[in-house]
């Protein structure tokens, strides 16, 4: 239970994360309960946690067992418990290409499988965490992006350098024109920054 593991991770100063530290509390517990009426006993703790030792802001001032709570003594109980440390994302790079017609924009299906599969979208290089790779033959070798996206997918960071051209008519056949204001509308988030930079 989650609030048992908070009464005690905070109670005994438990440094090690959760989950690991289950074994600990687990120990912890058992040599605390008493041989009468363990299931109250259990229930007591539980019931501390859920309303005196809360997550964010403890109740230390009415807690029955502040006295020998070793992470109030500390004076960090929100310290407890220790949560192991997130892992960075891997980060993708790439450019996306935001193509000018007057009031429209190039947009292209993305293709079904993938990422962001079968929505609409900006071209764009392919995502890569080498670095950037598949510039399309239609933007010159030395364009340079005038700025750039960054976004979180559950998986992974991706940055897109933006460049940004005025076309006239499209230089791909998978591309098609779109107003703006509807482009703005209907892209994914991430494009939707672009076509913001890139305008």
């Amino acid at each position: 239970d989650g609030n048992v593991e908070r009464v005690l991770t905070r109670l005994f100063q438990i440094e090690t994360p959760l989950p690991d530290a289950k074994p600990e509390v687990k120990a912890k517990m058992a040599g605390l309960t008493p041989d009468q009426r363990p299931g109250d006993f259990a229930q007591a703790v539980m019931d501390l946690g859920a309303t005196i030792c809360t997550p964010k802001q403890p109740n230390c001032l009415i807690c029955p067992v502040r006295a020998w709570c070793a992470a109030q003594a500390e004076g960090a109980p929100e310290r407890y418990p220790i949560k192991p440390a997130r892992a960075a994302k891997p980060v993708r790079y790439g450019e996306v290409y935001v193509l000018n017609q007057g009031d429209e924009v190039a947009v292209e299906e993305r293709p079904a499988k993938g990422l962001l599969g079968g929505m609409m979208g900006l071209p764009t290089s392919e995502w890569s965490e080498r670095g950037i790779s598949g510039r399309p033959d239609w933007i010159a070798p030395d364009a340079e992006p005038r700025a750039e996206v960054r976004h979180v997918f559950t998986h992974f960071e991706l940055r897109l350098g933006v460049i940004s051209k005025a076309v006239e008519g499209l230089p791909s056949e998978a591309l098609r024109f779109v107003a703006r204001e509807d482009a703005a509308r209907a892209l994914p988030s991430v494009f939707k920054k672009a076509l913001k930079l890139g305008s």
